[in-house]
């Protein structure tokens, strides 16, 4: 493609003929999108564009790899306090039945104890 000419106008703005741009400063250069219309110099073989290729979709791999790891130490966590919580619910629950548990006991105790003085009298 042929190098972009810039004219600077009265206010200062540059405007850009024979390239492919927006007209905004802001907005990067349009590439060719055939590969035959690019300059040599900034052509790739395809090897050099497959490497890439792999390099990325490696680096893609890598990076869901620890983003999974990652979630998965969060849900590990989250599980752990599940599980704690509901260890101390059913440690409650389990204490206050047993503290339910042993008055009728002692109850049971008592009766049979004023049984058995009762069948000794006689």
């Amino acid at each position: 493609m042929t190098e972009s000419v810039a004219k600077t106008t009265d206010t200062g703005v540059q405007t850009a003929s024979l390239t492919r741009v927006s007209g905004r400063p802001w907005k990067s250069l349009k590439k060719p999108t055939n590969r035959t219309m690019m300059a040599k110099s900034l052509r790739r073989s395809h090897e050099q564009r497959m490497q890439q290729d792999r390099d990325q979709k490696s680096l893609k791999l890598m990076e869901k790899e620890l983003r999974d790891e990652k979630e998965a130490e969060k849900t590990a966590l989250r599980n752990r306090i599940v599980e704690r919580r509901k260890k101390f619910q059913e440690k409650v629950q389990r204490e206050a039945f047993e503290a339910k548990m042993s008055e009728r006991k002692r109850m049971r105790m008592k009766r049979k104890e004023l049984r058995q003085r009762a069948h000794a009298k006689h």
